[in-house]
Formats: structure tokens, sequence, C-alpha cells
């Protein structure tokens, strides 16, 4: 009996870490091509949410992503999302798209638009539900506010920084993290 015990909770355990894996996740990028993030094992990974607007401010913030990506380029591999929360809409994706892809450079990923909330319930994307909720990553609860949010993952797969949109560039902390 005590050994059924054991075995059972073996297998709950070996079950939640399984679930937690960010590496058995995938993500789709603007182009249509299909990528498990294992692909990214052994690196570090930026993701940020992506303004759904085109205003100076926003032109600001890509052009700040994209020189860090390239900065960072054999340190971390950026992946950028844009957010169904944050106002896209079908009517203007292409644009939106378009945009990105002239002002970030071509080692920065993209991917096709998200459901990232949590409010999103289960529309939440797989990555996002990961990101967002400690039980899967072990670290954070967040609910996107926004623009701006940034997840920083080691190098083993572990959630080790999350940054709502109102963080400054110059915070000495998300420095630190992208070091």
């Amino acid at each position: 009996m005590k050994s059924l015990l054991v075995l059972i909770s073996l297998f709950f355990t070996v079950d939640l870490y399984c679930q937690t894996n960010i590496y058995d996740l995938t993500l789709t990028t603007s182009d249509a091509q299909y990528h498990k993030m294992d692909e990214y094992q052994g690196r570090r990974i930026w993701i940020s949410i992506l303004p759904a607007t085109h205003s100076a401010e926003d032109s600001a913030y890509l052009s700040r992503i994209d020189s860090i990506g390239l900065s960072k380029k054999g340190k971390f591999v950026t992946i950028v999302v844009p957010s169904y929360e944050e106002g896209y809409l079908k009517d203007s994706l292409n644009t939106l798209m378009q945009w990105y892809r002239l002002s970030l450079d071509s080692s920065i990923i993209i991917t096709q638009p998200l459901y990232t909330h949590r409010s999103s319930g289960i529309q939440q994307n797989s990555l996002f539900d990961w990101l967002t909720h400690t039980e899967k990553n072990m670290h954070f609860d967040f609910e996107i506010k926004g623009a701006g949010s940034m997840f920083f993952i080691n190098e083993q797969g572990v959630l080790y920084g999350v940054f709502g949109g109102e963080a400054k560039w110059s915070n000495r902390l998300l420095n630190h993290v992208m070091k």
C-alpha cells in the first residue's frame, strides 16, 4: 500500500513537471511558421507585448526593442507578441504587421496575434497561460496590463523576470535582468 502511494505521488509529480515545462509549448510566427519552444532551449528568452497603435511613443518602443534585440542577439531570443486584448482588429492587423516588420530586425520573432491576458480565460494562449500563472511557471502570478509587458526566461526554462508595461527602460532591475 505504501509503495502504491509513493508510485501515485511520483506519477503526479512527473505529470506536474510536464505541465509546467515551457519547452513543451509552441508558438506560430507572423509568417505562419510553427515552432516548439524547445528550439530555444539553452538560451535566454525575452518575450514582450507589442503596442496596437502607431504613435510616436509606440514607434520609440519598437525602436528600443529592435536596438536591445540586436545588441542581445547572442544572449537572448527576442519574441514579440501582438495581443488581441491590446486592441488588435483583423482590419488593422496587416498594417500593424508591416509596421512591425519594417521596425524590427529579422532576428526578432514576431508571433501571430494571441490572446495574452488571464482574463481571456480559455482563449488565453498556452504560452501566456504558462507565463501568467504561478502553478504553471512556479514563480509569478501576473496579469498583463498593456503593451510593453515583458517576460524573461533563463537557459534552464525558468521564468525569472516579469515587468509590466509601465516599467521604464532605465529601471535598474530591468537592466540587471537584461544583462
